[in-house]
């Protein structure tokens, strides 16, 4: 008699799980969702969302204080993990850190990352700084090799079959790239074949990837396959530019004293999201959801498309998964009607450096050295952006004609497609450009499209140098001299 009443009420038990949400499950989970129904809390905290290990890399890729809110998103999602509780030991960081310690920093060894927010630098370990942030250390540390590794800490992901990751990297983009503070870019193709590397090792379960910069859907779209168990989401699609946030002069503005963004619009809203919920039951289909409609911003114009690449099935997995949970957090369960914040101004990521230096110029009193540096770099960003847009609308009409250059420059490709079909071809044009014409920098990426677009039509790296050369008559000898910045390939 007992024995069968204890099999009725298991029975019960499992026909409240099937119907708890108010919607029948196509499946049940167990044991998990058994000892969430008999233990709570505190049995879930065993289940089998702890099998494995959670790693993560995150990896701000710019440098320069009015770049200020990349480096401050790293350092919130790092906040978030240490809280989830990952160790320090499996927490990867990459960041020029450059910020804190600033001469622009209005509060010293302090970062903050919206205009109440605390610091989030406090903490932050210092795995691969300065020149040794660079995108062959990311290959190596995400791959596990040591014996690869220039510099840092030497910390890699040396991960195993049951183990889950989790990638962040916000910064400055362009088609089919994406910065670094310091040596060559990470291009599309060398970024999927390193995932695909990872996957071919056996040493992940499931890989998410979240992606802020501009024309972000492009380093997956066409190029991230099914199958890897990798599930990536990016700030934008593959021809838009992402947005900057808590910007001098928008709604809401940083404190006073600041001149320059606090963060991304992307990133600060999976980071505010993931501070107020317990990531427990939180899935990242549903952060996908929230953050899509928060970075939409009302509208497309000031705002961008979050899109989903790989395998998007993965997305039914909570984020407690990847990120950990904060307990204080346990009692503060995701419903659609109480997290999705207000919407925020936003400033386009290319624009936000030329925010910074208005308002440092504005600012500063008048025939200061502080007036005077802050018109000079205003100067200086302006010249270099004229420059860049010209060179490149003129040698495409070198090479394709008056009417015709501009067609083929500005060409876009179906969606679904990726950017370019030989890769090494676009590698090759950007240094012979750059040689010819400077760095391409953080806002020049824009014009990848326009060089992936030459090689698609057949251009050769004669015929390049020979385009470049006609246009740049003089090589610039400024800041963003490619002698200063270096090549992007």
């Amino acid at each position: 008699m007992i024995r069968n009443a204890a099999g009725v009420l298991f029975l019960l038990a499992l026909s409240f799980l099937t119907v708890s949400d108010g919607r029948m499950h196509d499946f049940i989970k167990l044991p998990s969702e058994a000892r969430r129904f008999f233990g709570g809390a505190a049995a879930e905290s065993n289940a089998d969302y702890s099998v494995g290990t959670r790693w993560a890399i995150l990896f701000a890729g710019s440098s320069g204080y009015w770049n200020y809110r990349h480096q401050a998103d790293i350092c919130h999602a790092y906040q978030i993990l240490k809280t989830g509780g990952l160790k320090d030991e499996n927490i990867i960081v990459f960041m020029y850190d450059d910020i804190a310690y600033n001469i622009e920093n209005p509060r010293p060894g302090v970062i903050i990352n919206s205009p109440h927010g605390e610091d989030v630098y406090k903490g932050v370990p210092k795995d691969y700084v300065g020149h040794d942030a660079t995108s062959h250390n990311l290959y190596a540390v995400l791959l596990g090799n040591k014996t690869a590794l220039t510099g840092g800490s030497g910390k890699v992901v040396n991960s195993g079959p049951n183990d889950h990751i989790f990638i962040f990297y916000s910064d400055h983009g362009g088609p089919g790239v994406i910065g670094t503070p310091a040596g060559p870019y990470i291009y599309a193709d060398d970024l999927n074949d390193v995932l695909k590397q990872k996957h071919a090792s056996g040493t992940y379960k499931s890989l998410v990837f979240y992606l802020e910069a501009c024309e972000a859907g492009s380093i997956f779209e066409g190029l991230l396959p099914e199958g890897l168990n990798i599930y990536a989401t990016t700030a934008s699609n593959a021809e838009e530019s992402s947005w900057g946030t808590y910007c001098p002069g928008e709604y809401p503005s940083p404190p006073p004293e600041y001149e320059t963004c606090l963060g991304d619009l992307y990133s600060v809203a999976w980071m505010e999201d993931s501070d107020l919920h317990n990531l427990r039951t939180e899935t990242l289909r549903q952060q996908y959801e929230l953050v899509k409609k928060r970075t939409i911003s009302g509208n497309s114009y000031y705002g961008s498309h979050v899109m989903q690449y790989g395998d998007v099935n993965l997305s039914v997995e909570t984020l407690f998964m990847y990120m950990g949970t904060n307990p204080a957090n346990d009692n503060f369960t995701y419903v659609d009607d109480n997290s999705l914040r207000p919407s925020t101004k936003v400033v386009n990521q290319r624009d936000a450096e030329l925010l910074h230096f208005w308002h440092k110029f504005r600012r500063a009193p008048e025939h200061s050295a502080r007036k005077s540096e802050a018109q000079k770099q205003l100067a200086e960003a302006m010249a270099h952006r004229t420059h860049i847009d010209n060179s490149i609308k003129l040698i495409g009409k070198l090479l394709f004609g008056l009417e015709t250059g501009p067609q083929v420059i500005n060409s876009v490709r179906p969606s679904g497609q990726p950017l370019v079909d030989d890769w090494i071809c676009l590698k090759t044009l950007v240094r012979t450009f750059e040689t010819q014409c400077g760095s391409l920098s953080q806002y020049g990426m824009k014009h990848m499209r326009s060089i992936a677009n030459m090689c698609n039509a057949g251009v050769s790296r004669e015929q390049m140098a020979d385009a470049s050369a006609q246009a740049c008559t003089s090589f610039p000898s400024s800041t963003w001299s490619s002698l200063d910045k270096g090549f992007s390939a």
